[in-house]
């Protein structure tokens, strides 16, 4: 609310708006990024669970999945990814479920990792506050899994799990894939920035990016409206953009984002429906 206060010009953006999609090589190049990206994380996903399966299952879940977290409050699209695999393929339920954990475990390391490089390189202080605040919500989470034993069996089983992956050559592999995919996805920031005075090197771009996309594990809102602008706005203000501009290039970088999830959305329900019956029945699903 505060940022919107001191940022926040709806004609500055309308302008910058209206410029940015009317250039079609920009918007272009945005678009086939952004697609790569996420072609190359569902060949990740397709090569970790079974290569053997085609790929435009993997491909519609993963776009079903970045629809539903744009259009729910809440981060239900991992559950509909997983719940599309085994409803398209052979694979059993615990076993997209496990996959999309893993491939997500490996998602939030490689943006984490950029993340921390960044913060460090930049030599960004960190709130007493923050850090107290991240201690007590592992502990509490350390508390939850000590006393529920399946919890507790799942998470042991799913960090040995990814451990082994990552100490072999299919572990290096995905690693390589998804964190080319992260590249592939900066590009929107680097594209957009383009467009002001104080343009972003790519490697900043990437660093914005992963720390937004990091900062939006849990939200509260479709797309993490909001969340993703706050995160955005103070990573590109840490690269010394203005706050106006960094505020906009937020906003244009997340509408486009919006963008392009309801168009795929679009093509998902009208080439290969989910019944809203079926994906409540995902969500309400629950395995030992």
């Amino acid at each position: 609310m505060w940022l919107s206060y001191l940022a926040f010009d709806f004609s500055y953006i309308l302008i910058e708006l209206k410029e940015l999609f009317s250039n079609f090589w920009v918007i272009g190049a945005m678009t086939a990024a952004y697609l790569s990206a996420f072609l190359i994380r569902a060949k990740a996903w397709q090569l970790y669970v079974d290569k053997s399966q085609p790929l435009k299952q993997f491909v519609d879940g993963l776009l079903y999945s970045l629809f539903i977290n744009h259009l729910l409050p809440v981060k239900a699209g991992d559950v509909v990814r997983a719940g599309y695999l085994v409803n398209s393929t052979r694979i059993s339920w615990k076993s997209a479920i496990e996959s999309v954990v893993v491939m997500r475990s490996l998602d939030l390391m490689i943006l984490g990792s950029i993340s921390l490089g960044g913060v460090l390189y930049l030599g960004l202080s960190i709130s007493y506050l923050f850090l107290i605040l991240l201690v007590l919500a592992g502990s509490l989470v350390m508390v939850l899994i000590f006393f529920k034993e399946n919890w507790r069996t799942v998470i042991i089983s799913q960090i040995k799990r990814v451990g082994s992956i990552l100490f072999s050559g299919q572990g290096v592999l995905l690693f390589f894939l998804i964190a080319v995919s992260w590249g592939l996805e900066a590009i929107i920031v680097f594209a957009v920035a383009t467009q002001f005075s104080s343009a972003l090197g790519f490697l900043q771009s990437l660093w914005v990016n992963s720390f937004t996309i990091a900062g939006q594990v849990f939200h509260f809102s479709p797309g993490g409206i909001g969340t993703y602008e706050s995160f955005m706005s103070f990573a590109l203000r840490a690269s010394e953009v203005p706050i106006k501009n960094a505020y906009t290039i937020a906003i244009l970088t997340h509408g486009f984002k919006f963008i392009f999830s309801f168009a795929v959305g679009l093509y998902l329900i009208l080439s290969v429906p989910i019944s809203l019956k079926t994906i409540k029945g995902w969500l309400k699903r629950k395995e030992d």
